[in-house]
């Protein structure tokens, strides 16, 4: 199996959570590509990476954390391979409600639109959500309501196992799910 790592708003391809896929998978076996690029870029990247993992989507598997879910679930909708949704951001309209200077407006239209695609063209069958106890995202009206078709997993993490925004605890969570043969 191939694993990506999409991070983040603010964050990076060398995010702890993408160390310890790799710890625990191994430096070839997990891709981590970096979205901190203009809004055109991050275009070119999704046609490249929907081109490189279509054809072998059954053996490929997106880690999303954050706005990177929502990239996750959108790359998942075009290509039909699983994924993991990491307190996934999928409303960006809503966890970031006014335009700043860091947040041009071309961003959060692009974000808009990932969120309308993906919401109607996930494939229920291969999206897990795991949630901690998030103080920025509130998964009951945000998360759960998304995803009108269900899901094949959702995961709540609100004890001291996983928490926080950020997936503190991330490691073990993921190190468990690998070992139990997923």
């Amino acid at each position: 199996m191939k694993y990506y790592y999409f991070h983040g708003y603010g964050s990076s391809p060398k995010a702890l959570k993408a160390d310890a896929m790799r710890e625990i998978l191994g430096e070839s076996n997990v891709t981590a590509p970096d979205f901190n690029v203009s809004a055109e870029e991050v275009s070119e990247l999704f046609d490249k990476l929907i081109e490189e993992i279509k054809p072998a989507a059954e053996e490929v598997c997106i880690v999303g954390s954050s706005l990177g879910g929502l990239y996750a679930l959108y790359i998942s909708a075009k290509t039909n391979c699983n994924v993991i949704l990491l307190n996934p951001a999928l409303m960006p309209m809503v966890v970031v409600p006014k335009v700043t200077k860091d947040v041009p407006v071309s961003d959060v239209i692009t974000a808009q639109k990932l969120s309308l695609y993906a919401y109607e063209n996930y494939n229920s069958s291969k999206v897990s959500v795991w949630v901690t106890n998030d103080q920025l995202i509130n998964h009951e009206a945000l998360t759960k309501a998304y995803f009108y078709k269900g899901l094949k997993e959702y995961k709540e993490f609100i004890n001291a196992e996983a928490s926080g925004h950020e997936f503190t605890g991330f490691k073990d969570v993921f190190e468990k799910y690998i070992k139990s043969g997923h």
